[in-house]
C-alpha cells in the first residue's frame, strides 16, 4: 500500500473493520423495516397504485438531490459523525414517515421519505469511506464484506418489520423501538472508526497530484459510475422484475414467483463474502472483467431460459456478478488522484442513485413495447458498455 497511515490504523484495524460493517448492516436495516410494511402504509394512506408509487419515490429522491452535500458533509464534520449522526437523521425521518402514514397524510410520507433518501446519502459515502479507510490499514480487499454486512442488515430489518406486521404492532411504535436501536448501534460504531488520514506521504519529495477540473473528473469516472450502475440494475431486474417474469413467462404460480428475487440476492450475498478472495487473486480490473461479463451473461439467460431452473440459474449468475461492481466502483472512485477527499465517492454514489430512478420505468415501457425478456436484454447493453470501456482502459488498477 502507498501512503502513511497513524497509530490508530495499525493498533485497531479489526475492531474499525467491525465497526464499518455494523455501519452497512445498520444502514441496510433501519429503512428495510419500513419497507417490509409498506403494503401497510398503502392502506393506510388510502392511496391508489400509482400515487404511491410517487409517493415511496421520495426516498430515492432525496438521495439524488443530496448532489455534491455528502462528501462536503464528511469533509467539514469527519466521517465518524456523519456516519453517526447521518443515521440519526435517517431514524428521526422514517419516524415522521411512519407517523405520516399512521395519520393518512401522503405528504408527510413524502416528506421523511426524502429526508431519510438525503440522509442515506451522506451516509452511504460516509461508511464506504471509512470501508475503503479500513481495506487500506489492512493492505488487502474488505470492502465487499462489509457490503455482505448491509445484506444480513436489510434481511434482518425486513424480518423485523414482517414480525412487527405480523403481531399487530403498531408501525409508530415499531419504527421507533427500531430506529432507536439502529441509530444507537451506528454511534457507538462510529466511535470506533479510523480517523482521516492525517500523516504526511511517504516520499515528502512526491509532487501534490494537481486538481483536475469538472470535464476530466466526469471522463475519469464515468466507466466506474456504468460499473456500479450495472450491478444496480441487476437488483433493480431482480426486486422488480423477476416475480413478473418467472409467472408470465415461465408459468409459474405467483405464490411461488418470489423465489427468483431470493435466489438473486442469495447469490450476490456469496458473491460478497468471496469477492475480496477474488479481487485480491485477480485484481479489480480482472474481477470487473469476470464480473460485468457474468452480469451480461446471466440476465441474458434468465430473459430468455426455456425452463423455471435455468431461468433462476441466469439470475443467480446475475447476482454473483453484480456482488462486486459497486464496492470497486467506489474503491476505484476513491484512488482518483486530484480529487478532494470522499469526492469520487459522492459522485458515484449520485451517480448511481440518480440514474436508478429511471431504470424500472425503462423496463416496464419496453416490456409494454416488446416483452419483458426484450426489455431485459436491453438491460444488459448497460453492463456491455462497462465492460467495452474497461477493456479499452485496459491498465489493471492497484488492488486493495
Amino acid at each position: 500500500m502507498t501512503g502513511a497511515f497513524d497509530g490508530a490504523a495499525a493498533r485497531f484495524p479489526r475492531r474499525s473493520r467491525i465497526a464499518a460493517t455494523l455501519a452497512f448492516a445498520t444502514n441496510g436495516a433501519l429503512p428495510a423495516s419500513l419497507l417490509a410494511r409498506y403494503a401497510e402504509v398503502k392502506e393506510l394512506l388510502g392511496v391508489e397504485a400509482a400515487f404511491f408509487g410517487l409517493v415511496v419515490a421520495g426516498y430515492s429522491l432525496g438521495g439524488m438531490v443530496a448532489l455534491h452535500l455528502p462528501g462536503v458533509v464528511s469533509r467539514w464534520i469527519g466521517v465518524p459523525r456523519s456516519a453517526g449522526l447521518g443515521t440519526v437523521w435517517i431514524g428521526l425521518a422514517l419516524i415522521l414517515a411512519a407517523w405520516g402514514a399512521t395519520a393518512g397524510s401522503p405528504w408527510v410520507v413524502l416528506i421523511g421519505l426524502a429526508l431519510a433518501g438525503a440522509g442515506d446519502a451522506v451516509v452511504d459515502v460516509a461508511q464506504n469511506s471509512q470501508g475503503i479507510r479500513v481495506q487500506e490499514a489492512y493492505g488487502r480487499s474488505l470492502l465487499n464484506s462489509m457490503h455482505a454486512g448491509w445484506s444480513i442488515g436489510a434481511a434482518a430489518g425486513g424480518a423485523v418489520g414482517t414480525l412487527a406486521a405480523v403481531a399487530g404492532l403498531p408501525l409508530m411504535i415499531h419504527m421507533s423501538i427500531w430506529a432507536a436501536l439502529c441509530m444507537a448501534t451506528m454511534l457507538l460504531a462510529a466511535r470506533a472508526f479510523l480517523p482521516e488520514k492525517t500523516a504526511a506521504p511517504l516520499h515528502q519529495d512526491a509532487p501534490t497530484p494537481p486538481r483536475i477540473g469538472r470535464t476530466r473528473m466526469a471522463v475519469i469516472l464515468l466507466p466506474l459510475a456504468l460499473v456500479a450502475l450495472a450491478g444496480i440494475s441487476v437488483e433493480d431486474a431482480g426486486a422488480n422484475w423477476s416475480a413478473v417474469l418467472l409467472a408470465s413467462e415461465r408459468d409459474l404460480p405467483a405464490a411461488s414467483a418470489g423465489i427468483g428475487l431470493s435466489v438473486l440476492l442469495g447469490a450476490q450475498f456469496i458473491g460478497r463474502l468471496l469477492g475480496d478472495r477474488v479481487i485480491d487473486t485477480l485484481g479489480r480490473h480482472g474481477t470487473l472483467l469476470l464480473s460485468l461479463t457474468a452480469i451480461i451473461a446471466g440476465l441474458l439467460g434468465a430473459a430468455w431460459a426455456p425452463t423455471v431452473a435455468l431461468t433462476l440459474a441466469g439470475l443467480a449468475l446475475a447476482g454473483l456478478g453484480s456482488a462486486v461492481t459497486v464496492p470497486i466502483a467506489f474503491a476505484d472512485a476513491d484512488a482518483v488522484p486530484g480529487l478532494p477527499a470522499h469526492s469520487g465517492v459522492t459522485w458515484i454514489s449520485w451517480a448511481m442513485r440518480t440514474a436508478a430512478i429511471g431504470l424500472s420505468p425503462l423496463i416496464g415501457a419496453s416490456s409494454a413495447v416488446f416483452s419483458l425478456p426484450v426489455a431485459l436484454t436491453g438491460l444488459t447493453l448497460i453492463a456491455l458498455i462497462a465492460l467495452v470501456l474497461q477493456l479499452w482502459r485496459g491498465v489493471q488498477p492497484s488492488s486493495r
